[in-house]
């Protein structure tokens, strides 16, 4: 994980332990974009607005990150329905809330 994403200014919205998950979630799938195919570029921009708007506190305003934060949302709570993972239900959650704001 790297600390310099976890220093900037924090959305009201996401508590710190959110934050430091959704980086390391975040930083990881893009690391992991390297061996993949034509996705990986539409994929990379995602992330990398998601991992500059934790960042500096504050989203763009774009649809494509909506849907994909309320996808995986919608994945992480079905694969997790009978023994939810609370912090990704919570980290998930916020970013989500954020992302409507």
């Amino acid at each position: 994980m790297t600390v310099d994403r976890l220093n900037g200014p924090a959305n009201s919205l996401i508590g710190p332990e959110s934050k430091e998950f959704l980086v390391f979630l975040f930083t990881d799938l893009r690391k992991n974009l390297d061996e993949r195919g034509p996705r990986a570029s539409e994929e990379g921009a995602i992330f990398d607005a998601l991992l500059d708007g934790l960042d500096q506190g504050s989203f763009p305003d774009d649809e494509k990150l909506r849907e994909y934060v309320a996808g995986l949302k919608e994945s992480t709570d079905k694969e997790n329905e009978y023994e939810r993972v609370s912090l990704e239900h919570q980290a998930l959650g916020e970013l989500a809330d954020a992302l409507a704001e």
